[in-house]
């Protein structure tokens, strides 16, 4: 090649772009022909061979034997034969140093670089050793997950602006070839670079990637000085450190630099890396400037955003009185914020590990938290992790009752890598759902003896009624009866709520024909419920094992809930039907109000009333639902909704058969 031919300067010729290259710190190397011999090799890269000069002219796998079972010459064969350049992240890579093999991971790229015909004439060898930032993610990744994530972003890209900046200026004094070969690479970069010659610092050569950043074209830059062609930098340092970096011979680096750059025919505001690397002579005078220059506007405000984000986390913890806890199971290492310690008996400053976490539950409860996160770090669980215990030491005799929540995070092979999440003080929560349970209980079995007598005394007066032919008494007492039987579910419901709260509702159950009850449900409620068309879709004999009472309640309430928010007359239909995977459908469906979709997700929740505007003086508490909910799950069933606010509900109980 005619070296003064193609870069148009006698002063920048092969000798300047050898030294610069030999002097890179970066591991490059060219090979060229299908059998990768070695052209050019720098002092990074035989070290991470752990070879000597030597191996420059032979041929790769021969200057380099333990390669020969890896894929690498495979892999430089294909790029040499189709143009394709090649790159991969944390590849491994066995090698012989000292005489030890060593495996090692690398960040790296086979780059073709190609001739006028389209043919490639080498190809470009950069490489990183990245083992001890692969053992290092490793050990911190899912750790804080989101903002972590970020921060290695930000990170791996400063990092690879400066490899590629390391990368490319060296290729950019090394290849000895040509200066449009170098332009070749330059015009490929995935970042941002121009070359400033002269102490006038002539904007010589700027890829596609920084005239976008500019916001310039090339033919509006190229040839001129820097500060006339870019006239948006006026009052702004970049020209000042150009200057200094020139005249000094001394690197210059920024890192999120705050800049005003043109755009379309203003300014936007910029942030950017930027590195600019004075260029010597053979005789080390500085004869230009390099400039490597990333955009990282939309980077930076996403990692400042998720600061944000995370210092808002921070605050709602403290607010929320939440203890948190971080634990790796391969290390079996537990940790946690100061409110743990102290619930567990610490001080701020004191080491917790997980023995003596463990150690301050009380000893009833121990097992059963160790079974809790092991099932959550199981390949079979759902990652999900929640209990409640009791935790006790000797600075708090009385102890506490906590509830803790946590999920797992895995890593790319599915493996469980920690299990984060807060544990809750509930010591005066249940404490109180005690009492009010207590209450509950005790108000409602005493309500239910007088209710006992008032419903004999109208039974007697009904009788009397019938006997006497007296049909406004007979009405009377029947509307006196219904009262009394409603005011006797509403005191059922709370005795059961009571039940499940402490654990006393039970399930007894049995094989039983489903058409069966609700051939008696459907007389029943033909009898009491007069004001709407009742319509039992009773379709075959279809087996169950439940507990017949507490599916008769299930289905009772709801077919009273949609008789009380359904208009007079309008019907009612209940039925089931046998689905897949072994399980039974029953379902009510109404003509009425219908439930708005904000509160189809709370229809279920104790003491929830849907569109309270809407009911008027439609009597209840809001249990119905709820206790559905709670004996459906007994069952180890579900319960669903349909329905819009223009009208019409459909409620759906899932059960298994068997």
């Amino acid at each position: 090649m005619d070296i003064k031919k193609k870069f148009g300067s006698a002063s920048f010729g092969e000798d300047l772009i050898l030294q610069a290259l030999s002097c890179s710190p970066e591991p490059t190397s060219i090979y060229t022909g299908t059998e990768m011999t070695i052209q050019f090799a720098n002092e990074g890269m035989l070290s991470l061979w752990g070879k000597d000069a030597s191996v420059i002219g032979k041929a790769l796998i021969s200057a380099i034997p333990e390669l020969e079972d890896q894929p690498f010459l495979a892999i430089l064969q294909e790029v040499w034969r189709t143009g394709k350049s090649y790159s991969v992240t944390e590849a491994p890579a066995r090698l012989i140093k000292n005489g030890v093999p060593v495996t090692d991971y690398f960040d790296y790229e086979y780059r073709a670089l190609l001739d006028e015909n389209n043919k490639t004439w080498c190809i470009l060898n950069t490489a990183r050793n990245v083992t001890l930032r692969r053992q290092h993610q490793q050990q911190i990744r899912e750790k804080e997950k989101k903002e972590q994530g970020l921060m290695e972003e930000m990170a791996a890209t400063l990092e690879e602006l400066t490899a590629t900046n390391d990368e490319l200026n060296s290729s950019l004094h090394l290849l000895a070839e040509s200066r449009e070969q170098v332009r070749t690479i330059i015009e490929q970069a995935p970042v941002g670079i121009a070359m400033l010659k002269g102490p006038e610092l002539i904007i010589d050569i700027a890829n596609p990637t920084i005239l976008k950043i500019w916001g310039h074209r090339l033919a509006d830059v190229q040839g001129r000085p820097h500060e006339i062609a870019r006239p948006e930098l006026q009052g702004q340092p970049v020209n000042q450190w150009l200057r200094e970096a020139f005249e000094k011979g001394e690197r210059k680096t920024n890192n999120e630099l705050s800049i005003l750059l043109r755009h379309n025919d203003g300014l936007r505001e910029a942030i950017v890396n930027s590195i600019y690397q004075p260029i010597f002579s053979t005789d080390n005078k500085v004869t230009g400037i390099l400039i490597i220059l990333e955009d990282i506007t939309d980077q930076v405000l996403e990692r400042r955003k998720s600061e944000k984000d995370q210092h808002m986390l921070s605050m709602a913890i403290d607010a929320g009185e939440l203890a948190t806890f971080y634990y790796e199971p391969k290390n079996n290492l537990f940790s946690g914020n100061a409110l743990l310690k102290s619930w567990f008996g610490l001080a701020d400053k004191d080491q917790l590990d997980l023995s003596a976490a463990i150690s301050s539950i009380v000893e009833e409860d121990r097992e059963r938290v160790m079974a809790a996160i092991t099932e959550a770090l199981s390949e079979e669980s759902d990652g999900n992790y929640f209990i409640e215990y009791r935790i006790a030491h000797a600075q708090s005799p009385n102890g506490r009752l906590v509830q803790a929540r946590g999920k797992v995070f895995y890593d790319a092979k599915g493996k469980a890598v920690s299990l984060n999440g807060t544990l809750r003080d509930i010591t005066e929560q249940k404490a109180e759902e005690q009492r009010k349970n207590d209450f509950i209980s005790i108000v409602s079995h005493e309500l239910k003896t007088p209710l006992t007598s008032i419903n004999a005394y109208l039974q007697l007066m009904q009788r009397q009624a019938f006997l006497t032919a007296n049909t406004s008494y007979q009405d009377i007492t029947m509307k006196s009866l219904r009262q009394v039987r409603n005011m006797k579910n509403l005191i059922n419901g709370f005795l059961n709520i009571s039940r499940f709260d402490s654990g006393r509702m039970m399930i007894e159950r049995e094989v039983f024909d489903l058409k069966e009850l609700f051939a008696e449900l459907e007389d029943e409620f033909k009898l009491r419920i007069n004001s709407h068309q009742i319509v039992a879709d009773l379709t075959q004999s279809l087996s169950i094992a439940a507990d017949p009472n507490k599916i008769s309640q299930v289905i009772q309430n709801l077919v009273e809930n949609a008789a009380k928010y359904s208009p007079i007359g309008t019907q009612i239909t209940f039925g089931y039907l046998p689905t897949a995977n072994q399980e039974v459908e029953i379902f009510v469906s109404d003509e009425g109000m219908g439930i708005a979709e904000e509160d189809r997700d709370q229809i279920f929740e104790r003491f929830y009333r849907a569109g309270k505007d809407k009911v008027g003086t439609i009597s209840g508490f809001g249990i119905g639902l709820y206790l559905c909910r709670e004996i459906v799950e007994l069952h180890n069933g579900h319960i669903t909704v349909e329905s819009n606010s223009a009208g019409g509900t459909t409620f759906k109980v899932r059960l298994p058969a068997q």
